[in-house]
């Protein structure tokens, strides 16, 4: 070792044997003292607690007898005594709601050991504790300990909905506050944001640049302390709200006068905007204004019973948390047309007229006018089908009047009538009738007799009708210029405008023409109307036999000319046999123009014909003889087959088909059959060739019409007919028919299952059945009805009734079997019950009516029928006196 070495060894020896030496103030302690010493429970110098906690410390003396200690406190970071709970006087706000006690204080124990309570850490309160207290009276003890607080993560500014507006920038606000200091990071719809163009990550906010209504949705904010392991997220709601627009509106809006309307106002925005309307000139809130409401979802101004003030500017706001929106909206009221004045004119055929109605309204009304006989109306200007009527409007703009005249040049008589102005603008129509009277001289336009005929002196009337405005007057003359006023044969009814001649033609003077004359102050017309006298028609021109029979024939007449207003109304025949008077003649009379046919002629009997004509005048003379013999008797005529006149007829039906006929002349004897014969047929080079072993044939009897069943469908028959009587049958009526194709249609009953009178007949058996049934029900339970009357009738009689009057013993009605009543006594008439013999018999005696002491003049004696099921026996006596009647009813198995 070398010699600086040795020198640094001594040294570092003597500083530790100088350390070591015990101190002269330390040799006077007693030897227990330097044992003495205070413990803090938790142990460690350092606690960490989280704020908010409650934590106790306990300050303990490891002393040999703690009763020796004295001065026991707990002193803060800042060096103040911490006092006991005893000690404390609690000022309000440092106390919570609920609790008494202070956030911090101290407790003494009878170990004398002294606690330290926090009741809720707070982060201020971090710092050194120093516990003191004095051992001995002579010996100080200490003991510190630092709490050192931790702050979870706390959400301090970080709302869990925000609302960006579109198009700004906007920062996403997630403040977080812990010890240690936490990292904050953030994640969009679960995935990590970066900082980029769009987002930027700042301390306490994620900021957006320009919002867009993409940028909705779930945001989370994450907060981590990397030195405690604490994870906490905080989701974030982001809804972009847009700013309102408001739409505005180009046109004016139109209100009517009078009635409700409704304004609306259009806004855009997120979230959807509230409105307000305000009226531009009074500012005023139309929110609570009479006869103003608005709807703040919809927007729409509602005005109830609009007037003319109501018109001007409005402003229609529209409000959401992203700002708001105005727009100002001009309102028009317009006000209903109403018409001031149309009046009624007047005008001379040949001039020319003007109609003027006046019209007010808001705009000004359009005018135009309609003839009630037409459907449409005017155009403005001249008529495209009428240029001689031209409609005009003059409107006012200022005074809100319009002028409608309507000019008719060059007036018809057909321009006069009832006219409609019609007054129409946006708020409606207005309508008023007028009258435009054309006036013109008489006419008879109207008037169609230029003939009235008469015969006989029969009185008729000539009629004259003028049409004028004003109305004419008319006058008479006869044969130029006579007057009639001086003939007692013609009366004048009417001098107009409607005048009536009646007429007595005694003689051929009064045959002549009447001139009716009629005036007004626009001028004199004169209409002729002539008189003749008629007569009856001519002899009948031509008489042919057209068709004989051996019953029937017919003929083909021409009836004589007459004059068109007398016509030929009927033809008269007169027909008698060979060797007969006209006086046995038989008649007949057609109407002309039909079939001139007499039938039910005998056969083979010679006849004598004459023709007469008939008009409205009477029969004229005979002529037109003819003389015929009827055939012999023979076979029927050829019936003819109704068809629709084609080369066939076509059937409805697939299977069946109706074969109608008209029935033929018999020829003297009664047709008593018919012979159908039908076969199928088929085309060959344009002709018919007849499938013989497909015929088949049918005899029917009193019937003109046949359906021939199971036919093949879509095929060609061919079918004959003949008409048979005594004599034999007739030639064939033909025809030809098809039937339809498809499926099978349900067949046509030839006749109803049930006649009609058989029909009826039920239904009213059925209802008098049912009517006797409900009146026996009502006689026994409810005590009315028919039957219930006649038995209470009967029953009411009294016994020496002398109102009742029988003629004869078959005038007797007995009593209904089935009702209590008693037997009447009847004028004449008494009957009295033979009570002697032990049947019941009734005497009939009869007396007089005026003196009942009559004696005894005839006496009968009756034993009634006894029914088989229900012997009934009654017996009626007579004595002048009065009538007693018994009747009993047994029946077969009765014990009485």
């Amino acid at each position: 070792m070398s010699a600086a070495e040795t020198s640094i060894c001594i040294s570092v020896l003597c500083v530790y044997l100088f350390r070591a030496a015990p101190s002269p103030r330390d040799a006077n302690r007693p030897a227990y003292a330097n044992q003495a010493s205070l413990e803090i429970l938790p142990s460690g110098d350092t606690q960490t607690k989280p704020i908010g906690s409650s934590i106790i410390l306990t300050c303990k003396p490891k002393v040999e007898d703690t009763k020796l200690i004295r001065d026991m406190q707990w002193v803060d970071p800042q060096n103040r005594v911490i006092e006991s709970l005893k000690l404390v006087v609690l000022p309000i706000e440092s106390t919570f709601p609920g609790h008494t006690k202070p956030l911090m204080y101290t407790e003494l124990h009878q170990d004398n050991s002294l606690s330290l309570f926090f009741n809720s850490l707070q982060e201020e309160q971090a710092g050194k504790y120093m516990c003191k207290g004095t051992y001995a009276n002579s010996i100080l003890l200490e003991k510190s300990v630092t709490i050192d607080t931790i702050v979870a993560i706390t959400w301090d500014n970080a709302p869990s909905n925000q609302y960006p507006i579109l198009g700004e920038d906007f920062a996403i606000q997630c403040k977080v506050r812990a010890r240690p200091s936490p990292s904050v990071d953030w994640l969009y719809n679960g995935e990590l944001i970066k900082t980029n163009d769009h987002y930027i990550i700042d301390t306490y906010a994620l900021k957006i640049k320009n919002v867009q209504e993409s940028d909705d949705g779930i945001y989370t904010c994450r907060a981590s302390v990397l030195t405690t392991g604490e994870l906490k997220e905080r989701p974030i709601r982001v809804e972009v709200h847009v700013r309102p627009t408001v739409e505005e509106l180009s046109s004016p809006v139109n209100i009517i006068e009078g009635e409700n309307a409704d304004i609306r106002c259009k806004a855009r925005g997120k979230p959807p905007p509230k409105f307000t309307w305000v009226k531009s000139l009074t500012q005023q809130n139309l929110s609570n204004a009479d006869r103003f409401g608005v709807d703040a979802d919809t927007g729409v101004l509602t005005i109830t019973n609009v007037n003319r003030e109501d018109a001007g500017e409005y402003q229609c706001t529209a409000t959401n948390a992203a700002g708001t929106a105005s727009t100002n909206i001009k309102v028009n009221v317009i006000v209903k047309p109403k018409i001031m004045e149309f009046v009624n004119s007047t005008v001379v055929q040949d001039k020319e007229a003007n109609l003027v109605c006046k019209a007010f309204g808001r705009p000004p009304p359009q005018v135009t006018f309609r003839k009630h006989t037409s459907e449409k109306p005017y155009v403005n200007g001249a008529q495209p089908d009428d240029d001689r009527i031209i409609l005009t409007n003059q409107a006012d703009v200022t005074t809100g009047e319009t002028v409608g005249t309507l000019t008719i040049h060059e007036v018809f008589r057909s321009n006069d009538g009832l006219y409609e102005c019609i007054a129409q603008n946006a708020g409606g129509e207005a309508h008023r009738n007028g009258h435009l009277t054309v006036e013109f001289p008489p006419s008879f336009a109207s008037m169609s007799n230029k003939t009235v005929w008469s015969w006989e002196q029969r009185p008729v009337n000539i009629s004259c009708i003028a049409d004028s405005i004003p109305n004419a007057t008319i006058r008479w003359t006869i044969n130029g210029d006579r007057k009639i006023d001086n003939d007692n044969m013609i009366k004048q009814l009417g001098n107009g405008p409607l005048s009536t001649l009646m007429i007595v033609p005694l003689d051929r003077r009064y045959y002549t023409t009447y001139k009716c004359i009629a005036s007004n102050t626009h001028g004199t017309r004169e209409h002729n109307i002539e008189l003749r006298e008629a007569t009856r028609p001519g002899e009948v021109l031509q008489v042919k036999m057209a068709e004989i029979t051996a019953t029937t024939i017919k003929f083909d007449l021409v009836p004589p000319a007459t004059q068109p207003e007398l016509p030929v109304r009927t033809i008269v025949v007169q027909y008698k046999k060979d060797g007969q008077t006209w006086m046995e003649a038989k008649n007949k009379t057609w109407s002309v123009g039909s079939l001139y046919v007499l039938e039910d002629l005998k056969p083979q009997t010679p006849y004598e014909f004459r023709f007469a004509a008939r008009n409205e005048v009477g029969v004229g003379n005979w002529g037109g003889y003819h003389q015929e013999t009827t055939p012999v008797r023979n076979s029927p005529n050829e019936p003819k087959i109704i068809t629709a006149g084609a080369e066939y007829d076509l059937s409805t039906y697939n299977n069946q088909y109706q074969l109608r006929w008209t029935k033929p002349a018999d020829n003297g004897e009664p047709i008593d059959m018919y012979q159908i014969k039908y076969c199928r047929v088929k085309r060959i080079s344009g002709g018919w060739e007849v499938l013989e072993d497909t015929c088949e044939t049918q005899v029917i009897r009193n019937t003109l019409s046949y359906w021939l069943k199971n036919l093949q469908s879509d095929t060609f028959y061919t079918v004959e007919l003949k008409a048979h009587n005594a004599i034999g049958f007739s030639q064939p009526g033909s025809a030809k028919f098809k039937t339809a194709r498809g499926p099978d249609r349900p067949e046509i009953h030839e006749a109803p299952l049930i006649s009609s009178a058989a029909i009826i007949g039920i239904v009213i058996a059925v209802l008098f059945i049912i009517i006797i049934i409900i009146d026996v029900i009502c006689c026994c339970a409810h005590k009315t009805g028919i039957i219930y009357y006649v038995c209470e009738r009967s029953r009411r009689k009294p016994v020496d009734e002398d109102d009742a009057k029988l003629g004869s013993l078959y005038g007797w009605r007995f009593p209904l079997p089935y009702c209590d009543q008693k037997m009447a006594n009847v004028a004449g008439v008494t009957a009295i019950q033979d009570s002697g013999s032990g049947k019941n018999t009734i005497r009939l005696v009869k007396h007089t009516a005026i003196d009942e002491k009559e004696p005894l003049k005839e006496e009968k004696k009756i034993t009634p029928i006894i029914d088989s099921g229900l012997r009934r026996e009654t017996s009626i006596t007579f004595d002048g006196k009065r009538s007693v009647s018994k009747t009993g009813f047994v029946g077969k198995d009765s014990a009485v």
